[in-house]
């Protein structure tokens, strides 16, 4: 998914389920803090709570606005 299309569907603060590395690694529970960006090579990535760095949109599953998270 692109940037424009991300952030069409979906607002800063959407609680999201990111997955550090892979998407065996344990997930954690987290709100976006920014809107996507689109890098080099088509890759697009948001910011989320709680984390320095930002993560790619194919490593994170958006979750219902209702949704309770700890951050």
């Amino acid at each position: 998914m692109d940037a424009y299309t991300f952030n069409r569907l979906h607002a800063v603060g959407t609680p999201v389920r990111v997955f550090p590395n892979t998407r065996q690694d344990p997930p954690r529970l987290t709100r976006t803090r920014s809107r996507a960006t689109d890098l080099c090579h088509g890759l697009t990535v948001v910011h989320v709570d709680d984390h320095t760095l930002p993560y790619r949109v194919d490593h994170l599953d958006v979750l219902p606005d209702d949704y309770p998270v700890e951050a």
